[in-house]
């Protein structure tokens, strides 16, 4: 049994060096969550999978890098990434997860 968990841990610790992947820069990110708000997307697969990256991005960093309110619903989430991202282009190059925290920290800081 030792020697199988050291053999996986091997295994797992060889094959995910040089690995990384993020989901879109805030260009990629921006179009998207602006199918989500239009009523007539037509691309709604995309469009759901951008809000639920946000929302993603949202539950992991919570407390953490900023501090929401309890009642903030998704929906909020979006349009405040959204609206970020509108307001700050010459940003919208750099990746996704980043932009979105620091939309949520702009919106949300934590009290220190």
């Amino acid at each position: 049994m030792k020697r199988l968990l050291i053999s996986l841990l091997v295994n797992f610790t060889v094959f995910s060096f040089g690995c990384y992947a993020y989901f879109d820069n805030g260009n990629d990110l921006y179009s998207k969550l602006g199918d989500w708000r239009s009523a007539s997307t037509t691309n709604i697969v995309a469009a759901s999978a951008a809000l639920g990256y946000v929302v993603g991005v949202y539950d992991a960093l919570d407390g953490i890098t900023f501090c929401s309110p309890s009642n903030v619903n998704k929906n909020q989430v979006g349009d405040i990434v959204y609206n970020y991202l509108r307001d700050n282009p010459q940003i919208r190059q750099k990746e996704g997860s980043v932009l979105v925290s620091n939309a949520l920290k702009q919106a949300f800081p934590c009290k220190k």
